[in-house]
Protein backbone atom coordinates (compact mmCIF):
# COMPACT_ATOMS: atom_id res chain seq x y z
CA UNK A 1 0.00 0.00 0.00
CA UNK A 2 0.98 3.31 -0.92
CA UNK A 3 3.16 5.14 1.93
CA UNK A 4 0.72 8.10 2.14
CA UNK A 5 -2.33 5.75 2.09
CA UNK A 6 -0.59 4.22 5.67
CA UNK A 7 -0.23 7.65 7.29
CA UNK A 8 -3.74 8.86 6.02
CA UNK A 9 -5.19 5.70 7.50
CA UNK A 10 -2.88 5.83 10.71
CA UNK A 11 -4.25 9.48 11.54
CA UNK A 12 -7.72 8.31 10.74
CA UNK A 13 -7.77 5.13 13.18
CA UNK A 14 -8.54 3.00 10.71
CA UNK A 15 -6.35 -0.25 11.24
CA UNK A 16 -5.68 -3.36 9.81
CA UNK A 17 -9.24 -5.27 11.17
CA UNK A 18 -10.78 -2.11 8.86
CA UNK A 19 -8.49 -2.90 5.98
CA UNK A 20 -9.45 -6.44 6.51
CA UNK A 21 -13.50 -6.70 6.71
CA UNK A 22 -13.57 -3.36 4.00
CA UNK A 23 -15.51 -5.06 0.92
CA UNK A 24 -14.54 -2.31 -1.64
CA UNK A 25 -11.58 -2.66 -4.24
CA UNK A 26 -8.39 0.13 -4.16
CA UNK A 27 -8.50 2.83 -6.63
CA UNK A 28 -5.65 4.58 -6.80
CA UNK A 29 -5.16 8.01 -8.02
CA UNK A 30 -4.60 8.89 -11.79
CA UNK A 31 -1.78 10.80 -13.00
CA UNK A 32 -3.12 14.76 -13.08
CA UNK A 33 -2.51 14.50 -17.09
CA UNK A 34 -5.56 11.98 -17.31
CA UNK A 35 -7.64 14.46 -15.62
CA UNK A 36 -10.01 17.17 -16.66
CA UNK A 37 -12.05 19.93 -15.64
CA UNK A 38 -15.55 18.67 -17.64
CA UNK A 39 -17.84 20.85 -15.60
CA UNK A 40 -18.70 23.01 -12.65
CA UNK A 41 -20.54 20.89 -9.96
CA UNK A 42 -23.21 22.12 -8.36
CA UNK A 43 -21.56 24.18 -5.58
CA UNK A 44 -19.53 26.08 -8.45
CA UNK A 45 -16.58 23.98 -7.93
CA UNK A 46 -14.48 23.05 -10.51
CA UNK A 47 -15.73 19.05 -11.41
CA UNK A 48 -12.97 16.59 -12.61
CA UNK A 49 -13.11 13.52 -14.05
CA UNK A 50 -10.48 10.95 -16.54
CA UNK A 51 -11.28 12.37 -20.08
CA UNK A 52 -12.83 9.28 -21.26
CA UNK A 53 -15.32 9.59 -18.49
CA UNK A 54 -15.70 13.23 -19.35
CA UNK A 55 -16.34 12.44 -22.60
CA UNK A 56 -19.31 10.41 -21.54
CA UNK A 57 -20.30 12.09 -18.87
CA UNK A 58 -20.98 15.54 -21.05
CA UNK A 59 -22.77 12.80 -23.96
CA UNK A 60 -24.98 11.34 -21.36
CA UNK A 61 -25.98 14.83 -19.62
CA UNK A 62 -26.58 16.13 -23.05
CA UNK A 63 -28.94 13.23 -23.84
CA UNK A 64 -30.97 13.42 -20.48
CA UNK A 65 -31.31 17.48 -21.41
CA UNK A 66 -32.72 16.27 -24.66
CA UNK A 67 -35.37 14.79 -22.79
CA UNK A 68 -36.06 17.95 -20.38
CA UNK A 69 -33.87 16.24 -17.70
CA UNK A 70 -31.08 18.22 -15.89
CA UNK A 71 -28.48 16.11 -14.62
CA UNK A 72 -25.94 17.94 -12.03
CA UNK A 73 -22.64 16.86 -10.72
CA UNK A 74 -22.18 17.27 -7.06
CA UNK A 75 -18.98 15.33 -7.06
CA UNK A 76 -16.40 13.58 -9.09
CA UNK A 77 -12.69 13.04 -8.73
CA UNK A 78 -11.60 12.88 -5.33
CA UNK A 79 -7.78 12.70 -3.81
CA UNK A 80 -7.34 10.48 -1.05
CA UNK A 81 -6.62 13.87 1.27
CA UNK A 82 -9.84 15.03 0.27
CA UNK A 83 -11.65 11.80 1.22
CA UNK A 84 -9.40 12.05 4.56
CA UNK A 85 -11.00 15.37 5.20
CA UNK A 86 -14.86 14.09 5.07
CA UNK A 87 -14.06 11.11 7.44
CA UNK A 88 -12.39 13.59 10.37
CA UNK A 89 -15.13 16.03 9.13
CA UNK A 90 -17.95 13.32 10.01
CA UNK A 91 -15.43 11.85 13.02
CA UNK A 92 -15.60 15.96 14.70
CA UNK A 93 -19.29 15.52 14.31
CA UNK A 94 -19.21 12.82 17.08
CA UNK A 95 -19.57 9.57 14.56
CA UNK A 96 -18.34 6.62 14.82
CA UNK A 97 -15.38 5.47 12.62
CA UNK A 98 -17.21 2.40 11.93
CA UNK A 99 -20.61 3.92 11.21
CA UNK A 100 -18.80 6.30 8.59
CA UNK A 101 -17.36 3.38 6.79
CA UNK A 102 -20.40 2.95 5.79
CA UNK A 103 -21.44 5.90 3.79
CA UNK A 104 -17.65 6.91 3.01
CA UNK A 105 -14.88 4.47 1.50
CA UNK A 106 -11.79 4.41 3.50
CA UNK A 107 -8.97 6.51 1.67
CA UNK A 108 -7.60 4.73 -1.58
CA UNK A 109 -10.57 2.72 -1.80
CA UNK A 110 -13.21 5.10 -3.04
CA UNK A 111 -14.14 5.09 -6.11
CA UNK A 112 -13.69 8.82 -6.80
CA UNK A 113 -10.32 8.49 -6.95
CA UNK A 114 -10.01 7.19 -10.07
CA UNK A 115 -11.52 10.03 -11.81
CA UNK A 116 -14.68 7.66 -12.88
CA UNK A 117 -17.11 8.37 -10.43
CA UNK A 118 -20.01 10.96 -10.70
CA UNK A 119 -22.33 11.68 -7.43
CA UNK A 120 -25.63 12.92 -9.08
CA UNK A 121 -27.84 15.83 -7.78
CA UNK A 122 -31.24 16.80 -9.24
CA UNK A 123 -32.07 20.50 -9.06
CA UNK A 124 -34.05 21.77 -6.11
CA UNK A 125 -33.55 18.57 -4.38
CA UNK A 126 -31.70 17.67 -1.16
CA UNK A 127 -27.95 16.18 -1.94
CA UNK A 128 -26.62 12.77 -1.97
CA UNK A 129 -30.23 10.94 -0.17
CA UNK A 130 -32.14 8.18 -0.75
CA UNK A 131 -34.62 10.09 -1.91
CA UNK A 132 -32.92 10.79 -5.09
CA UNK A 133 -34.21 7.29 -6.06
CA UNK A 134 -37.77 9.16 -6.98
CA UNK A 135 -36.65 11.62 -9.10
CA UNK A 136 -36.91 12.14 -12.95
CA UNK A 137 -33.05 12.31 -13.18
CA UNK A 138 -32.41 8.76 -10.99
CA UNK A 139 -35.49 7.13 -13.43
CA UNK A 140 -33.52 8.41 -16.60
CA UNK A 141 -30.20 7.04 -15.59
CA UNK A 142 -32.11 4.09 -14.65
CA UNK A 143 -33.06 3.64 -18.28
CA UNK A 144 -30.12 5.32 -19.83
CA UNK A 145 -26.84 5.34 -17.86
CA UNK A 146 -25.93 1.78 -19.28
CA UNK A 147 -25.53 3.41 -23.07
CA UNK A 148 -23.06 5.45 -22.19
CA UNK A 149 -21.25 2.91 -19.97
CA UNK A 150 -22.30 3.78 -16.24
CA UNK A 151 -23.65 1.78 -13.42
CA UNK A 152 -25.07 2.26 -10.12
CA UNK A 153 -22.29 1.17 -7.46
CA UNK A 154 -24.15 1.13 -4.22
CA UNK A 155 -27.65 -0.36 -5.27
CA UNK A 156 -29.97 -1.70 -2.45
CA UNK A 157 -28.43 -4.70 -0.05
CA UNK A 158 -25.16 -4.10 -2.29
CA UNK A 159 -22.60 -6.94 -1.06
CA UNK A 160 -19.97 -3.71 -0.32
CA UNK A 161 -20.77 -2.72 2.99
CA UNK A 162 -21.91 0.53 1.73
CA UNK A 163 -25.24 2.37 2.26
CA UNK A 164 -27.80 2.69 -0.69
CA UNK A 165 -26.80 5.81 -2.80
CA UNK A 166 -28.68 6.18 -5.81
CA UNK A 167 -26.73 9.17 -6.58
CA UNK A 168 -23.29 7.28 -7.16
CA UNK A 169 -22.28 6.31 -10.95
CA UNK A 170 -19.25 5.05 -12.05
CA UNK A 171 -17.95 5.13 -15.25
CA UNK A 172 -17.03 1.60 -16.81
CA UNK A 173 -15.81 2.14 -20.20
CA UNK A 174 -11.92 2.36 -21.50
Amino acid sequence: MDQILKVIHDALGINETHLLTNKLRMHLQPPLEKLQVVDVDCGGRPFILIHSAAKAWLEMKNAAALEGIELLPFSGFRSYVYQKNLIEQRLKEGRELENILTHVAIPGFSEHHSGRAIDIHEPGKPSLEEAFELSESFKWLQKNASRFNFRMSYPKDNPHGIIYEPWHWFYTGS
